[in-house]
């Protein structure tokens, strides 16, 4: 009996460590934004199809040379006569061919549905409930509940009590529109809060300087505006349409508002998966990236079960890069004894793409 236990508490504790969030880029086509719901594009991926309860959010993206606009407040359904989960124009305004989304699929973060009614809503606000000032949110307008269009903009933000979810512009919520919640995890994804300021607007919006955004047109992540967050004056509101732009002149992704510029004091919360699946019809995920020990005195190995490790890049919590390494195999061990004791970000390039890991340096 004791043995049952043990085992059993074994595959339990092996399981909760490899919940994953990952995500994967999203684009309409001819071929599925169809008919007379050209508004909408449908996705196609084994962990949504026929899955009306799966945790997922999205964020538009753009890529620069070969993006398209769609300056149009975006939100979720699902379609029980396709079994498939899709993305569409609130404001019902035909989707452009070639529009791109950041989707997210949760695994370690929650995700609830939170529907605006008589009892938890006012004005522009609607309250969530027992969310902590410290949580990072993500939200996404859902037209399944009760079939509201919501053609808002929303941020979040702290009363004192509650977190709240509100629109940008300072309209009613429509009573009935529904919403999918999340709050992000840090043990498969990275969270990084960014305040807007005149040193990382510019021209193109707000610059996102994080070690595994910058030179990865392929990454993946979510962003929300906490209005009012805790750690400064920041009750700065954003009534735009944004999407998050990737410029191959820089090597950086922004926050793009298409109506205004983007304000000072603006504080963004980002979510960044460790697993990020392929762009291309038939998904597939990037290569499986182990570090060990972790965390690591001396020598830490880095291995990958599926491709070529390339190049290794390791980052500190501010963004510089420490240090770097360059070889070809499925294994290389780097010495990190000089580095000071910490959390740092490694960045590992393989045949297939940049994946981050979380490296803790004793």
């Amino acid at each position: 009996m004791k043995n049952f236990i043990t085992l059993l508490m074994t595959v339990i504790f092996s399981l909760s460590l490899y919940a994953q969030d990952k995500g994967y880029v999203h684009t309409s086509t001819a071929e599925n934004t169809v008919g007379d719901f050209n508004h909408r594009t449908l996705l196609d991926h084994p962990d949504l199809n026929g899955n009306p309860d799966a945790k997922i959010l999205f964020s538009q993206r753009y890529l620069t040379v070969t993006g398209v606009d769609n300056p149009h407040p975006t939100g979720l359904y699902y379609s029980a006569a396709s079994s498939r989960w899709g993305i569409f124009n609130e404001d019902q305004i035909e989707m452009p061919v070639g529009t791109q989304f950041n989707v997210y699929i949760a695994d370690d973060s929650d995700v609830i549905t939170h529907v605006a009614d008589a009892s938890n809503s006012g004005a522009n606000w609607t309250t969530l409930g027992a969310f902590a000032p410290s949580d990072y949110l993500f939200q996404n307008t859902y037209f399944n509940p009760n079939s509201v269009y919501n053609s808002h903009v929303y941020g979040n933000y702290y009363n004192s009590s509650q977190r709240l979810l509100y629109a940008e512009d300072l309209n009613a919520i429509p009573i009935g529109a529904g919403f999918r919640v999340m709050k992000g995890s840090n043990e498969s994804a990275t969270r990084v809060g960014i305040l807007s300021s005149a040193a990382n607007i510019s021209g193109y919006g707000l610059e996102l300087d994080i070690p595994q955004l910058n030179d990865n047109p392929d990454a993946v992540f979510l962003y929300s505006h906490y209005w009012g967050h805790p750690d400064g004056d920041n009750q700065v509101y954003l009534p735009s349409v944004t999407d998050a732009m990737y410029r191959y002149s820089t090597g950086k992704w922004y926050i793009f508002p298409y109506t205004i510029s983007f304000p000072e004091s603006v504080w963004i919360d980002i979510i960044i998966p460790d697993v990020v699946l392929g762009t291309d019809e038939v998904q597939q995920e990037f290569s499986k990236i182990s570090l060990y020990p972790n965390p690591v005195a001396d020598v830490v190995n880095i291995a990958s079960s599926k491709e070529n490790i390339q190049a290794v890049e390791i980052y500190d919590v501010s963004g510089k890069m420490v240090q770097s390494f360059k070889d070809s195999g499925k294994s290389v061990s780097i010495n990190v004894s000089a580095l000071p004791s910490g959390m740092y970000i490694a960045k590992v390039l393989t045949d297939e793409g940049w994946f981050s890991k979380k490296l803790i340096k004793k």
